[in-house]
């Protein structure tokens, strides 16, 4: 058994994109449909399994996964790719549909059938999947076994997919909330060290220590509402405020030491209204905010505005940074993260989720040299 990886002919790209005709899927299906031992295979699994042809097209499905899957009628998945099926949101970005888009590149679960074809071996991986189905955006993880059949003398991929959402979720919850544990108790050690010195100021010192407590409780309850969101529990507080409040309470929850670097910038009066969960928003822009900020090299800056493009309104932080193609693919992934050792990656998969599922706006980003990487949360309607 070997781990996923790029087949050495093909490359960084492209893959092959060919397909089989509908009536070619539908003898291949029958070939499985009459295999006892392919039958018994798809039903004695516990995961997610489906039999791939050598286009990565489904031929046949098992239980699980067409109960899984969120067509109206999860019998049209055959002769869709696993992307397609899944509701993938980079199935349609590439001119071929699933495998045929930038972001492809990095899908563990592509890379694991083609090196399975490839190599005529067992392939393992995990595979990071963003799906947006019924206008809900969710992230799933899963652990994906590729293991190569012969049906009838035709060559076929079985491909099993087990999710293990819920276990990287309680992994990057831990991280984070040691992480800000971790440096939330330095931080006062290093306050009450000073306090125990000659000639400290008390009244300072309580108020570092207050500081550092007060954004530890803003780290469990981030985390705790984040759980609630995926979970679909967790119900946001409306009511009606305007974009000014959110921007100064923003500013004022930024650490000192970064508070000057994000500009806010001037723009004409607006005084209509929003009705939103100021907390939950003020919570999306600190951390797109934050981001910016610590992307930013020495002596930069990050701006904040917002505006009303197509009458909507929307916030935009930006930095004068661009993002490597293999980032921008990835940013909203779960589990993914670009510091690396911490394994973190909950930040900007926290902004779409909540932005998104639970305050039903848009989250998304530009990345690029002319205007930088500008991160924005669209809100819906006005008062």
């Amino acid at each position: 058994m070997i781990e996923a990886r790029v087949p050495a002919e093909y490359g960084d790209f492209p893959i092959p994109q060919g397909r089989a005709t509908p009536a070619e899927v539908c003898e291949q299906a029958s070939l499985c449909l009459g295999d006892p031992v392919v039958q018994g295979v798809l039903e004695a699994v516990d995961t997610h399994a489906v039999v791939l042809n050598t286009q990565r097209q489904i031929v046949a499905a098992n239980r699980s996964m067409l109960q899984a899957l969120p067509l109206e009628d999860p019998e049209t998945c055959q002769g869709m790719r696993l992307g397609e099926a899944i509701g993938c949101v980079h199935a349609q970005e590439g001119p071929a549909g699933c495998g045929s888009a930038r972001a492809c590149r990095g899908c563990g679960a592509l890379l694991s059938v083609l090196t399975a074809q490839e190599t005529c071996r067992t392939t393992t991986g995990e595979c990071l999947i963003s799906t947006q189905n019924k206008g809900r955006w969710e992230s799933r993880e899963y652990a994906v076994r590729a293991v190569p059949l012969n049906v009838a003398n035709q060559r076929m991929t079985l491909l099993g997919l087990q999710d293990i959402s819920s276990r990287k979720r309680r992994q990057a919850l831990e991280r984070v909330f040691i992480h800000d544990l971790q440096d939330a108790l330095h931080g006062m050690r290093n306050w009450m060290t000073l306090l125990h010195a000659a000639g400290a100021d008390p009244t300072v010192i309580a108020e570092r220590v207050l500081d550092l407590s007060s954004q530890l409780s803003a780290s469990v309850d981030s985390q705790a509402r984040l759980i609630l969101a995926e979970d679909g529990e967790l119900v946001p507080e409306i009511r009606t405020t305007s974009p000014e409040f959110i921007l100064d309470r923003l500013m004022a929850s930024l650490p000192t030491d970064l508070a000057p670097r994000l500009l806010r910038m001037p723009q004409a009066l607006d005084t209509a209204l929003i009705r939103t969960d100021s907390e939950i928003l003020c919570r999306i822009l600190r951390k797109m905010a934050l981001n910016a900020l610590e992307a930013l090299p020495r002596g930069g800056h990050a701006q904040i505005w917002h505006e009303r493009p197509s009458g909507c309104l929307t916030f935009v932080v930006q930095n004068p940074g661009c993002m490597p193609p293999e980032v921008a693919d990835r940013v909203f992934q779960r589990s993914f993260s670009t510091k690396a050792g911490q394994g973190r990656g909950m930040g900007t998969y926290g902004m779409k989720l909540l932005g998104e599922t639970v305050l039903g706006g848009k989250v998304g980003f530009t990345t690029n040299w002319a205007e930088g990487t500008r991160f924005f949360i669209e809100l819906p309607g006005d008062v």
